[in-house]
């Protein structure tokens, strides 16, 4: 029997194994983008692929989604000094109750965590531009990680899947 192509360009894969695989019941995915801003699509594919298969609340889909815009808008647009293609490695995975996402690239050393808060009380049209994406990904994500390895960023981000009881 034939197996099956990995899901949205992307690879599906579990802790004992990095062989590509369907969707259904998949723990972990990776996706390879360029940075060219039409590859998101494809991202966007193997997230709603992902979500589906691992039954993830629409809330927490529009949380990732959302974050991941952002970023990958901030890297394609700012992390890269020439017009040459770029690869941007993009993770994805349910562990413990929590959808885990990894964003991998390899331009300018970023660390968007230290960006400053953005004063919400001023008016939007008086706001300078920039760094208003890094804050809807804090509000919008429980957690944020940053480091530097080798010569790649790595941001981590991680949701909760089941909200916290009020």
């Amino acid at each position: 029997m034939p197996s099956s192509p990995p899901p949205a360009s992307g690879r599906c894969s579990s802790r004992k194994s990095d062989r590509p695989a369907p969707l259904t019941g998949c723990a972990n995915v990776e996706v390879a983008l360029t940075n060219h801003p039409e590859d998101k699509k494809r991202l966007l594919a193997a997230l709603s692929g992902f979500a589906q298969a691992n039954q993830l609340p629409a809330v927490v889909v529009r949380a990732a989604d959302l974050a991941l815009e952002e970023h990958l808008t901030n890297v394609m647009n700012y992390a890269y000094d020439d017009a040459q293609p770029h690869q941007i490695r993009v993770r994805l995975a349910v562990e413990q109750g929590h959808l885990l996402i990894e964003v991998e690239d390899d331009g300018k050393p970023f660390n968007p965590l230290q960006a400053s808060e953005v004063d919400t009380s001023v008016p939007l049209e008086q706001k300078p531009i920039g760094g208003l994406g890094i804050h809807l990904m804090r509000r919008f994500m429980d957690e944020l990680h940053y480091h530097r390895e080798g010569n790649r960023n790595v941001l981590g981000m991680r949701k909760r899947l089941d909200p916290p009881a009020t």
